[in-house]
């Protein structure tokens, strides 16, 4: 088995380290109680039995913020070197908005072709 060769961290830059990765793990642990407070709401809001012209945008908004959330947080898109990554991302989601304004045209305000 290949054996790992670590040089030892100086008190200072050991410290720094601890310091950013405790940094991390609290925005994520609060990132993660967010995205579970706002399935909740959801869940809630569809109990209460409310009407569904209020209740589809604000849980269609609840998901695309907790897309957002894991994005960012749990797939780490917010560090350095993702930018490919974060460029196919956009385009996918470009192209389901141009889907999704498309056929909502298409099936509710135009003529079917």
């Amino acid at each position: 088995m290949a054996e790992i060769k670590q040089e030892p961290m100086s008190k200072k830059k050991l410290e720094y380290v601890r310091r950013e990765r405790t940094k991390e793990m609290r925005q994520q642990v609060i990132s993660f109680g967010l995205m579970i407070f706002f399935t909740f709401i959801a869940f809630g809001m569809v109990a209460m039995d409310l009407d569904a012209s209020f209740v589809i945008p604000v849980v269609i908004g609840l998901a695309f913020i907790q897309v957002v959330l894991q994005f960012f947080y749990f797939m780490h898109m917010k560090d350095k070197g993702h930018e490919f990554a974060k460029l196919f991302m956009m385009t996918g989601m470009f192209f389901a908005l141009s889907f999704v304004v498309t056929f909502m045209y298409i099936v509710w305000i135009g003529s079917p072709i």
